[in-house]
């Protein structure tokens, strides 16, 4: 996977036999001494796809500039290579857009008869969509550019062609891989070809660490890591930090290994690598999270949940699945050319009709054009219906999960912000022992609080497709327990107490996250609505096999229309809720429950206090 990375983002120029970055520089000072309008175009076009070997953003800027000229002087080569330039720009930041600009440089390079340039918009195309989970699409690309570049006159594009086949193509041979591997590094130093033969040899080191000699691994590694900041390759150095880390975290340096994720993520985001800043920052939240440290998990989780919400974004802005769009545009192509060749027929041979055979044939024709208007009308409607369904679904889903993460997420919140402010306000006034208590309670509700998030996650993964529900033996009174850590400060101030005689031993088959959403949520009320010095008790019986779990406070109760309408998602009380996230809340342990076949209901009268019932299923 970690080559397959590095393939996405950096095989993409064609390739050329002396060092890039010199040849930028060169380009660079040279670009306002051109005249010739068509060299000036092919000079920019050249700087943009060196720029993306350092800073992406110059890529796009110079490629947009070279298009605007190009298509001034209709100079379709120029317009095909700036396309080219634009798609390498939006690679993983939007693949619809990077597919669509592939395949118009594709069509142009055609129709040119440019087979470099064709060979190596087909290895992009296969890239692209490899890296989009199409990986056997992706290959037949891939291989068409393979066998194209064994007749290319400049065969550089080959070693970068082969080194895609390496990483995508899972299923070949180990003789082969070796061939090839050997091949691809010849043809690169062959011509020089530093980018690649950095690739490379990198691509040895991490064999030499995987066989076992990880020293010598570590060390070629570094000296990569080296010559790349040298060179000037800014994606290949930015790139190499994920492997050092890992490295470093196979012999337990964490410290180490974190500090080249936090320059990874540093140097990624300066230098405009999206890809490798949401991979950095997985392995951070990742790697703290596991840690037990909550604080610096949530940081690096809000970095890689913004940076994706932006691309999501961006993909939604286009408003089209270009990747779609590519992979079916020769059949597109082919059944237009058909489609004309029939229309250019039937003219033909209408010309050789008498008038009124040919009125009867125009009017036969715009019979069946309406016809097929009509149709293509009613078609039209049913899919915007079906849309309008899916949006309307979606919507609710969104409103449902926003009004959840506002009611539940203010609790933990609350707690820790109230805990801060004693210990910062009333610190002369504590004891040592009071200061030790108050910091477990800031641990122990911070790491609650990732638990919840949690569970909101696996609610959220429950209703897209593919989701498994899978139950584990867990002891209610430990959930029970977790459940209550978000609402013990708001009890002891209305000194309510919470009774039971539920075993340690009680057990039930359920899904851990799910089951403390709904324990919460119902305590959550219960503690709410609760008087001062109330109880809330929580018993435990056997009902037809299954474990039926109750949980009954003293509040103001509710009448049986407020009963009927609980679980209705947006429903909750108005009168006596103060935010309607609870009544969603409820819906959501609602379908939580369907989900893990175990079953809510409740009891209640007004001025005589609320019992909820959980039936799940027995884990004796």
């Amino acid at each position: 996977m970690l080559f397959l990375l590095f393939t996405a983002v950096f095989l993409l120029d064609a390739g050329r036999g002396f060092s890039q970055i010199a040849e930028l520089s060169k380009l660079e000072a040279n670009l306002p001494l051109i005249k010739d309008s068509i060299r000036y175009v092919n000079a920019l076009n050249r700087i943009a796809m060196l720029s993306h070997l350092r800073y992406r953003d110059s890529c796009l800027y110079y490629a947009q500039k070279a298009k605007q000229i190009s298509i001034r002087l209709n100079y379709s080569k120029g317009i095909a290579d700036a396309k080219n330039c634009e798609a390498i720009y939006h690679v993983s930041l939007n693949n619809y857009l990077s597919a669509k600009y592939f395949n118009d440089a594709l069509q142009l390079y055609k129709s040119l008869n440019d087979e470099e340039n064709v060979c190596q918009v087909l290895m992009n195309i296969g890239v692209l969509i490899s890296v989009s989970k199409n990986e056997d699409r992706g290959l037949d690309y891939l291989n068409q550019a393979f066998e194209k570049s064994k007749s290319l006159k400049n065969d550089s594009i080959r070693s970068i062609v082969i080194s895609n086949l390496l990483d995508i193509d899972t299923g070949m041979n180990e003789a082969r891989f070796h061939a090839l591997f050997k091949e691809g590094k010849r043809i690169a130093e062959k011509h020089k070809d530093h980018r690649m033969v950095l690739y490379y040899e990198a691509s040895e080191a991490q064999q030499v660490y995987q066989d076992g000699a990880k020293e010598k691994g570590m060390a070629m590694l570094l000296q990569s890591l080296d010559k790349a900041d040298r060179l000037g390759f800014e994606n290949v150095k930015v790139w190499l930090y994920g492997p050092i880390s890992d490295m470093l975290l196979d012999q337990g340096r964490h410290d180490e290994g974190m500090d080249y994720l936090k320059k990874g993520i540093e140097e990624a985001e300066k230098f405009g690598y999206a890809e490798h800043y949401i991979g950095f920052a997985e392995k951070l939240y990742r790697h703290y999270s596991g840690h037990n440290q909550p604080q610096k998990a949530y940081y690096y989780i809000s970095l890689l949940l913004a940076k994706q919400n932006r691309i999501a974004a961006a993909a939604d802005k286009s408003g089209y699945n270009y990747l779609n769009y590519a992979l079916r545009e020769n059949e597109n192509r082919e059944l237009k050319e058909n489609a004309d060749s029939r229309r250019k027929t039937i003219a033909l041979l209408s010309c050789l009709f008498a008038f009124s055979v040919a009125l009867l044939f125009f009017v036969y024709r715009s019979l069946r054009s309406k016809r097929e208007h009509v149709k293509t009308q009613q078609r039209l409607n049913e899919v915007t219906l079906q849309q309008n369904a899916v949006l309307q679904k979606t919507n609710h889903f969104n409103t449902m999960l926003i009004s959840v993460i506002a009611h539940d997420v203010r609790q933990p919140f609350s707690t820790i912000v109230m805990l801060s402010s004693v210990f910062n306000d009333d610190v002369d006034l504590l004891t040592e022992e009071e200061k030790l208590g108050i910091m477990k309670e800031l641990a122990e509700t911070s790491q609650k609080s990732l638990s919840f998030m949690d569970g909101l996650l696996e609610w959220i993964k429950s209703k897209k497709t593919g989701f498994e529900y899978q139950p584990e033996k867990l002891q209610i009174k430990e959930l029970i327990i977790e459940a209550n850590t978000f609402f013990k400060i708001a009890q002891e101030k209305k000194n309510i107490k919470l009774t039971g005689n539920i075993s340690e031993q009680t057990t039930v088959l359920a899904h851990k996250q799910m089951l403390l959403f709904i324990l919460r949520n119902i305590l959550n009320n219960a503690t709410k609505f609760s008087p001062m010095d109330g109880t809330i008790a929580i018993d435990s019986s056997v009902d037809n096999g299954n474990l039926l779990i109750a949980i009954q406070d003293q509040g103001p109760g509710m009448n049986q229309k407020q009963i009927d309408q609980l679980f209705s998602a947006g429903s909750g009380d108005q009168e006596q809720n103060e935010n309607n996230g609870a009544g969603l809340a409820l819906s959501i342990s609602y379908e939580m429950a369907m989900i893990m076949n175990a079953k809510i209901s409740l009891t209640s009268q007004p001025e005589q206090g609320t019992t909820f019932y959980i039936s799940l299923k027995n884990g004796l």
